[in-house]
């Protein structure tokens, strides 16, 4: 594991370590999570995995957000009447968000979710380069600028004649678990744009996106690396600006 992020930290020129998810029994020292009882975006706390290397866990009691615990598989529900908040609320009880028209389109969307109950106490992330990362993630996550995520995807589909890349309308916490983990059971894993969800945004620098990927899929990847267009000319002049 540890050599394939290197390949991958060399040849795109990055400066910023990928997060790893895996589901875990034993937590490492010092890990983080939010309070319990509060409203807290999981994407606040990973801004300290990706800046400090600090780890941090979700588990049924401490979830922060309820969409987080829900997409972890830790919650039956996100929240009650959660297809009228995304979508046109209801009068003087809750305000919507507005993201989906009706409540009938939200409830379908629901329906099609891919949550799988949580196998084990913790849904962990890591920084890759910290010594309690796992050689054996479920999902390599990383905060990508375009010029990364040009890279990402094209590496994704290097090798493949359908698409390897999807952009669904989802979650932010849903990109990053939730669906890479339902890719990575497939026979031809797809890796997952995310962070477009508009509630989440504002604990991101503005220019990112995430780019999920299920560890086969990564190793494969990583695999590529010396016979694709990350040895080129072409590619050398974007890495000298992702370098900055």
């Amino acid at each position: 594991m540890k050599a394939r992020i290197g390949s991958f930290m060399e040849a795109f020129g990055m400066s910023e370590y990928p997060v790893l998810f895996r589901y875990a029994d034993d937590l490492p020292k010092g890990t983080l999570f939010p309070p319990e009882g509060a409203r807290t975006c999981l994407f606040a706390l990973l801004a300290k995995t990706r800046t400090e290397g600090v780890p941090v866990a979700l588990s049924p009691s401490h979830h922060g957000c309820p969409g987080g615990g829900y997409y972890l598989g830790f919650l039956d529900t996100p929240r009650e009447g959660i297809e009228y908040f995304l979508s046109c609320g209801i009068p003087g009880k809750m305000e919507g968000e507005r993201y989906i028209k009706t409540p009938e389109l939200a409830r379908a969307r629901f329906a099609q979710v891919p949550v799988r109950p949580a196998p084990k106490r913790y849904g962990l992330f890591t920084r890759a380069d910290m010594p309690h990362s796992a050689d054996d993630p479920e999902v390599v996550v990383f905060f990508a600028s375009p010029d990364l995520l040009a890279g990402l995807h094209f590496l994704a589909s290097f090798d493949r004649e359908g698409d390897a890349v999807i952009a669904p309308f989802s979650s932010a916490c849903g990109a990053i678990v939730t669906l890479p983990l339902a890719e990575g059971a497939r026979s031809d894993p797809r890796a997952v744009m995310g962070l477009f969800d508009l509630s989440a945004r504002p604990y991101v620098e503005r220019n990112l996106l995430t780019f999920a990927v299920p560890y086969g899929l990564f190793a494969r990847m990583a695999g590529n690396i010396p016979e694709s267009f990350l040895t080129t000319k072409t590619w050398g002049t974007i890495r000298r600006r992702i370098r900055g």
